[in-house]
This record gives C-alpha cells, sequence and structure tokens, in this order.
C-alpha cells in the first residue's frame, strides 16, 4: 500500500465496530459471579439468572439506601459493583430454598433469616436521608 492510498471509513462503520467490542466485554460483575459459582469466567450457560440475580440486588441496594427516593441512582463505586456481587451470589445460593428457617441433616445444620440476605450483608449499606420534596 503507498502513501496515495486513503482508506475511507464511513462514520457509522466506526460507530458499530466500538459498539459491538462494548457488547463483546462481558460484565466484570458477571465474570466475578462465574468464576465464583461456577469456577470458570468463560461458562456463559448461567449468564441470564446471574443477570437476574444482580438486578435483584440493585433493588435490594437502591430500597436500602434511598427508601424514600424512587429516581436514585446507585453510586458507580468498586465498593458497590462489590456489594451487588457478593448480594447477588447470596440470592443465587438461596434461589431454592428462599424460606427455610431451619433444616439439619447429618450435623449439617441451615438456617436462614426471614429476609432475602443476611443481616450482616444488608448492614454494610447506610440509608441516605434527605429534604422532603
Amino acid at each position: 500500500m503507498n502513501d496515495e492510498e486513503i482508506i475511507d471509513v464511513s462514520e457509522d462503520e466506526t460507530t458499530n465496530t466500538t459498539e459491538e467490542q462494548q457488547n463483546d466485554v462481558p460484565d466484570e460483575k458477571l465474570v466475578k459471579m462465574r468464576l465464583t459459582i461456577l469456577g470458570n469466567s468463560d461458562d456463559t450457560s448461567q449468564d441470564s439468572l446471574f443477570g437476574l440475580m444482580l438486578d435483584n440486588a440493585k433493588c435490594i441496594a437502591l430500597y436500602t439506601l434511598y427508601p424514600f427516593d424512587d429516581t436514585a441512582e446507585l453510586p458507580t463505586t468498586w465498593r458497590m459493583d462489590m456489594w451487588l456481587v457478593r448480594c447477588a451470589i447470596e440470592l443465587y445460593n438461596k434461589k431454592d430454598s428462599a424460606n427455610v428457617q431451619s433444616y439439619s441433616e447429618n450435623g449439617i445444620s441451615v438456617s436462614y433469616l426471614s429476609g432475602l440476605i443476611s443481616k450482616s450483608l444488608l448492614d454494610e449499606l447506610i440509608p441516605k436521608a434527605g429534604v422532603p420534596r
């Protein structure tokens, strides 16, 4: 290719390529859930369920942090991302036995609180107060 040849690429083609590349990159939270639960970051078989659990975790965080603000958004920090992943993993692990109060068999004992997630995880979120509108 000599210096005189110029390749003309339309603006639409460059935008689509960038958007396709962004869609191909898996969400970091999904990758962490795959590694923790499935032990393989490339296994996408449970991504739809993991996405649902992450959405539920986001709702729990919003209801806890901003109980009176329907327009609030979650902060985009690494701490909140880690909390969402841990909450989603806990929700995933409890999905088949959501309301178990107590269970014991062969020396293994399971008991859950009445809420969706553990109190210790929920206590990490501190509700925010504001001025009534």
